[in-house]
């Protein structure tokens, strides 16, 4: 008797063994699926990647996936029943990857109860969004309020050198403007001094030389304005889409300055070391009050502006090639009113669009 369940026993044990084996095969292969799921989606990118058509992607996916699994399955391979079913689709922006197959484990000691061999099945399933071409249209105000310093210890820095030396301003003008024209800057005496806010701002009050652009609040040698704020926001904008970006020139960004008009200062290029440096030199844009530049002077006219930057968008595309780009128009602005006036002499006329006040009519 103990002979006789010796043997069942034994069997019992050999099974335990076929199947142990069976499951280690099954591993193996399914580390296989999963390797050649994701060798679809990363050849489907490089294709994309080189703006080949779909159908490329596709047919190379599978190919990838295929040299994939071979590999990873190494001698595990020859259990499969047959060749692995792979398949490649892309959906809109998404590639999907899925592997089926279906392997026979031959047993040792299942042949004594008849039982050849087990078999399993497996799969595996992958999917990536495939990234998006952009152009980002920065639409800047460059009126005069940008010449307002941008935090409160700023401003506080500016009123303390006392900029335009007015009596019209006992506690420091805050401001940092440079309107020289149409005696804006006449005191109560009607003596004509210079606006000089602007020019200190880039100094800091001192006698070294000015800079064009303050990135940094707080820097001993210049004053930061609201502009040079936007300035710094924007190579900071520049920065963040070179480290990210996994495409070439996956992303376009122009500069698009406006007060009455809107100027095309930095057209949309995919050349973002070009942008950052165009960037360094916005602060100097703000509205001096002459008008002669294309951006013109008086107020922050949005309504010019934005018609303006959708002119310069010919279609909206999906963001599948660098010439069908998704676009994004950004506007940044303080939100203030920039109204001017003008008293008595002198009469402000076209782009200025301002306010002329006559004190002779006024009563007290």
């Amino acid at each position: 008797m103990f002979a006789l369940s010796s043997l069942a026993v034994i069997l019992f044990v050999g099974l335990a063994l076929d199947y142990g084996r069976a499951i280690a095969s099954k591993g193996v292969l399914n580390t296989a699926a999963d390797a050649a799921a994701l060798a679809a989606l990363a050849a489907a990118e490089s294709d994309y990647a080189k703006g080949l058509p779909a159908s490329q992607m596709v047919s190379d996916g599978q190919a990838a996936a295929q040299r994939a699994f071979i590999v990873n399955a190494g001698s595990i391979y020859a259990n499969l029943a047959q060749a692995p079913t792979i398949a490649v689709a892309q959906t809109g922006r998404t590639i999907n990857a899925t592997i089926n197959y279906q392997a026979n484990s031959p047993n040792l000691f299942g042949n004594l109860a008849h039982v050849s061999q087990m078999t399993f099945t497996g799969a595996a399933a992958a999917s990536m969004t495939l990234p998006s071409y952009l152009s980002f249209y920065l639409l800047l105000d460059v009126s005069e309020s940008m010449g307002i310093p941008s935090t409160a210890s700023e401003i506080s820095r500016l009123a303390a050198i006392n900029p335009d030396y007015l009596n019209l301003y006992p506690g420091g003008c805050t401001i940092a403007c440079h309107f020289t024209a149409y005696a804006a800057c006449q005191n109560k005496q009607g003596a004509t001094v210079m606006c000089q806010g602007y020019n200190l701002s880039r100094t800091a009050g001192g006698s070294g030389s000015p800079v064009s652009y303050c990135p940094q609040p707080g820097q001993s040698n210049c004053i930061q304005l609201r502009l040079d704020a936007v300035a710094y926001a924007v190579q900071q904008l520049i920065s963040t889409a070179q480290t990210t970006a996994t495409l070439t020139n996956q992303f376009a960004i122009g500069l698009y300055p406006f007060a009455r008009y809107m100027e095309s200062y930095q057209t949309l290029t995919t050349n973002l070391a070009t942008v950052t440096t165009a960037a360094s030199a916005l602060t100097s844009l703000i509205d001096n009050g002459n008008g002669s530049s294309a951006i013109g002077s008086g107020g922050t006219h949005f309504e010019n502006a934005l018609p303006s930057v959708n002119g310069l968008i010919s279609s909206v595309g999906n963001g599948a090639s660098p010439s069908s780009p998704i676009p994004f128009v950004f506007m940044v602005t303080d939100g203030a009113q920039d109204s001017q006036y003008q008293v008595n002499n002198g009469s402000w006329s076209g782009s200025n669009n301002a306010t002329t006040l006559n004190t002779a009519n006024c009563t007290t």
